[in-house]
């Protein structure tokens, strides 16, 4: 696992600053920067911050004692009508920026941050920590700097499922997977999140690649979760936040759908809850009797030793759903649709129950009322997660990129 016994300095580069580290893709990618400073590297970030992110960079440089550079969003709704037109139509004259988020990446202020440091801390390798981050390639690319890439997930892999195949869809779609396919082919090493999509980076060009899962998951193995012979099961689904169209599918499916169905064949023998924030004010109206809306929970550890089942009824989200794979790791039995295994090798009916309809996910519920089941699902899925999911195998994948690009 040693990466070398000389000190590497590491530029990352995020597109937003993960902290405070509330959703998945913040988990991970703070849990990223903890896993350089375990290897000894010497890292520098730049990431992109919301206004009233700014005073935490300096909270946080302090504490793990690295140099953060925050770059301000802008957003395109403060310009001036004139400004965003003109912005609009630079934008759209390039095909590949007609998705529009790679194209904030031209701009001249992170621009200018990312070759002052590459000039001043000169790193040995830059670590890129999203995939439509190429715009900025070039320019680590011109000084010989080797360029690693973490992708979250391959995009416009499922774009126009969640999305629409309307025509401005289509043309977003068209620039998302041109620039899947340019940071394929341009990193030196390429960190897919689930073996599903490395197998569609290598299709597309990619030199050398490895599965580097969320980081945050070896935390969830040390939590011990005891499963209880029960009448009454408690279900839980956790959206993160239901600004994002998939959690708020997943929603609606459990509370008008699946919910409703349970209880009138299996009365009283649920109680569902609903955690996650940013949800409409309108829609906590729908909420009432046994399906609960839990909102941001304080202490999660706590109110998970109390849920028996995890119900995953997200069709669609690329990458790796934490919300399927955190219950797991801390034995919680799952229930989930079967495309969410992303090309991990948990087996339905011995690690988790798959399936991908209502009447299926209302048999599953069922079935799970079985506490023998319940027991035995949760105890599979949790040793195969401390195989696949360990803080060593995790390191070992990291150190792995980087001892490659090294050489």
């Amino acid at each position: 696992m040693n990466i070398e016994k000389q000190k590497k300095k590491i530029l990352i580069v995020m597109p937003r600053f993960p902290y405070p580290v509330t959703g998945a893709c913040e988990q991970d990618r703070a849990e990223g920067l903890n896993i350089f400073l375990d290897l000894g590297c010497e890292i520098r970030v730049i990431a992109k911050v919301s206004p009233n992110e700014e005073g935490q960079t300096q909270e946080v440089s302090k504490k793990l004692g690295i140099k953060i550079f925050p770059i301000s969003y802008k957003f395109t709704r403060n310009l001036s009508f004139s400004k965003r037109f003109l912005k609009n139509l630079k934008r759209m004259i390039n095909p590949l920026f007609w998705d529009g988020a790679s194209y904030e990446y031209r701009d001249k202020e992170i621009v200018n941050v990312f070759e002052k440091e590459l000039d001043e801390f000169k790193p040995d390798v830059v670590w890129f920590e999203y995939t439509t981050l190429w715009p900025l390639y070039k320019y680590a690319r011109n000084k010989n700097i080797p360029i690693i890439t973490r992708s979250h997930n391959f995009e416009a892999l499922h774009f126009l499922e969640e999305e629409g195949y309307g025509p401005i869809n289509l043309l977003r779609f068209f620039s998302k997977f041109l620039g899947e396919v340019i940071t394929a082919r341009k990193s030196d090493f390429l960190l897919a999140i689930t073996p599903k999509e490395e197998l569609l980076y290598k299709k597309i060009g990619a030199k050398k690649t490895d599965v580097l899962p969320l980081r945050r998951l070896p935390t969830f193995l040390s939590k011990e979760k005891i499963v209880l012979e029960k009448e009454k099961l408690n279900v839980f689904f956790t959206g993160s936040t239901y600004n994002v169209p998939h959690n708020m599918k997943a929603l609606k499916k459990i509370v008008f759908d699946i919910a409703p169905k349970v209880n009138k064949l299996y009365p009283g023998s649920f109680s569902f809850h609903i955690l996650g924030a940013k949800l409409p004010q309108q829609m906590k109206k729908i909420f009432g009797g046994n399906i609960i809306y839990q909102g941001f929970v304080e202490n999660l550890d706590q109110f998970l030793n109390d849920m028996d089942i995890a119900l995953v009824p997200s069709l669609f989200g690329a990458g790796m759903q934490q919300k399927v794979f955190e219950p797991m790791a801390r034995g919680i039995p799952t229930i989930a649709s079967s495309r969410s295994m992303a090309g991990y090798p948990f087996e339905n009916n011995k690690h988790i129950l798959l399936v991908d309809n209502t009447d299926d996910f209302i048999s599953a519920l069922n079935r799970m009322r079985e506490y023998n089941l319940r027991k035995s699902i949760a105890s599979e899925a949790k040793k195969l997660s401390r195989e696949i999911f360990s803080e060593d195998k995790i390191k070992s994948v990291v150190s792995k990129s980087l001892n490659h690009v090294f050489k």
